[in-house]
């Protein structure tokens, strides 16, 4: 932390003045007072004129100064020297509920696509989020007409304050979840929206619910002729149904998908550790759509691998799940998708929903037992040892498991997945567990044989919302696609499998005995 910022902050802390909002205010309050004194003449030897400026000046924007003369002249004496994005970026950079700061990598790459396409007017939502790169970024677009938005009274004086004398330089104070910008078109917009969100007041309708799609609608009616948007997005974008689907359909009929970039993991750390892309869509038709990842370089970003695909081949999938285009089993993936096996998405043969969300306080000897992830081991459930609660049965009926069960883990580092079968008492599932019940169609033995083969695993993790730790949505699994074989041939499949994995069980154990017997003799040579 800089020297002078930690003393500042010192100051404001003894003084109260602790949550990030107040400390941001107080900051703006001094500078707001500062820039009006300049203006005035007005130097902190007249306190008391320089105090009633103050008051005159932030307290309609501001609120009341929260303590007295003397107070907010040592504040003032304290902040007015001290940078105010640097300030900012102080105090919001362990932020994990609130605001999201984007990294100077990504800023900087973001400067860099402005220079390769050159465009004449720029647009860059919610600009706080930018701020560890934008004023560097701003400096690189010194000749071309450049709007920064945002929808929060603080964030916009502060815009006003370090950006508003620049002539090439509009700030607007607007929500980009709403109708907003009317009649306003730009050759290039870069927007990191809100992720999963809903807004309140919408003012129009849009294909999806959440913020992160409604700003990707929102901003492609702000792109001219020949713009291009980069937006940053969650992971469910790429393949969720519903809105999203449509959202997805709007965008090919209508735009043009350039590229689909993975974001290195942990880019937005602390805030949220879910999985991001890049998305690039233009409104000038493109042959071939660009799709891989970025790895971090010594501080910047770089492309770490990078496929094509024709705009042909793109259009022809269902989703835009680009981890399986890059999947090491992806030659296996496209011939499955490509065979003439029958092939029904598991929503259709199966019910598909959530454990139970249990605290570990609720844990107690109790009637009811609880699976976790921790009771399943190479794809088999251990029934000993599992957790239990006291509760009435008609009030966890809903989660009940019942033999021929699938269960998949959805949260973890690691994908796990067996099949139930009845105990002596009930048991439900955890909501770290999806719970895939087969109907009529398909057993449940079956469809964990896929879940755990090579390109189960690869579909699976498609479907990934987090990075390290694993998010998966039962609603996203509910549209993955199975192969659906007749019964005797499932049963056929199964039935060899149940063999072979029993000879494998044998042999480990009888080499684990050997092995065993022959330490035993070894380190009795030893005596």
């Amino acid at each position: 932390m800089d020297i002078n910022i930690d003393s500042a902050l010192n100051v404001l802390y003894q003084r109260q003045i602790t949550s990030r909002e107040q400390l941001l205010k107080e900051m703006l309050r001094v500078k707001m007072t500062q820039k009006e004194a300049e203006q005035r003449s007005i130097t902190i030897i007249d306190k008391e004129k320089l105090f009633q400026l103050m008051k005159k000046t932030t307290e309609d924007e501001l609120g009341f100064f929260p303590a007295d003369r003397a107070d907010f002249i040592d504040i003032f004496e304290t902040l007015k020297d001290i940078d105010l994005i640097g300030f900012t970026l102080e105090i919001y950079k362990n932020d994990r509920m609130g605001m999201v700061i984007s990294p100077i990598y990504l800023s900087q790459y973001i400067g860099s696509r402005i220079q390769m396409l050159k465009p004449e007017r720029v647009l860059i939502t919610e600009a706080e989020k930018q701020l560890s790169g934008l004023r560097e970024m701003i400096d690189l677009m010194s000749d071309r007409e450049v709007t920064l938005t945002t929808q929060y009274k603080p964030m916009y004086i502060l815009l006003q304050l370090a950006f508003g004398e620049y002539k090439n330089i509009r700030i607007y104070f607007e929500s980009i979840y709403t109708e907003c910008l009317l009649n306003e078109k730009y050759d290039y917009i870069y927007s990191l929206p809100s992720f999963g969100h809903r807004p309140d007041e919408l003012g129009k309708e849009f294909l999806t619910r959440d913020s992160d799609g409604i700003a990707i609608e929102n901003m492609l009616g702000h792109l001219s002729e020949k713009g291009t948007l980069d937006i940053i997005v969650p992971a469910k974008i790429t393949f969720a149904g519903m809105g999203y689907e449509k959202l997805r359909s709007y965008i090919t009929e209508n735009y043009n998908v350039e590229s689909i970039y993975i974001l290195p993991e942990g880019t937005f750390r602390p805030s949220t550790a879910i999985k991001t892309y890049l998305f690039s869509i233009s409104t000038d038709q493109k042959e071939k759509i660009e799709f891989g990842t970025f790895r971090i370089d010594k501080k910047t970003i770089e492309i770490k691998e990078k496929k094509q695909l024709s705009r042909k081949d793109f259009l022809s999938h269902e989703d835009w799940r680009i981890e399986l285009l890059l999947a090491e089993e992806n030659e296996n993936i496209q011939r499955f998708k490509s065979s003439d096996l029958q092939k029904v998405k598991l929503k259709e043969i199966a019910e598909v929903f959530r454990g139970k969300s249990i605290l570990k306080k609720d844990t107690s000897l109790g009637n009811i037992s609880v699976l976790n992830i921790s009771n399943i081991e190479n794809g088999e459930i251990d029934y000993r040892d599992m957790d239990s609660i006291d509760e009435e049965e008609r009030k966890v009926k809903r989660y009940e498991l019942f033999s021929g069960d699938v269960v998949l883990s959805c949260r973890g580092t690691a994908v796990k997945s067996a099949v139930f079968t009845k105990q002596d008492r009930i048991i439900i599932a955890s909501a770290n567990l999806i719970v895939i019940r087969p109907k009529e169609k398909v057993k449940g033995e079956f469809i964990k044989i896929f879940l755990e083969s090579p390109i189960g695993l690869a579909i699976i993790k498609s479907f990934q919302r987090g990075t390290t730790i694993m998010n998966i949505n039962y609603s996203d699994i509910m549209e993955m696609e199975i192969p659906l074989l007749p019964f005797e041939k499932q049963q056929e499949i199964i039935n060899h499998y149940r063999q072979e994995l029993d000879v494998y069980k044998e042999t480990v154990k009888k080499a684990e005995s050997r092995w065993s017997n022959i330490k035993d003799v070894i380190y009795n040579e030893l005596m």
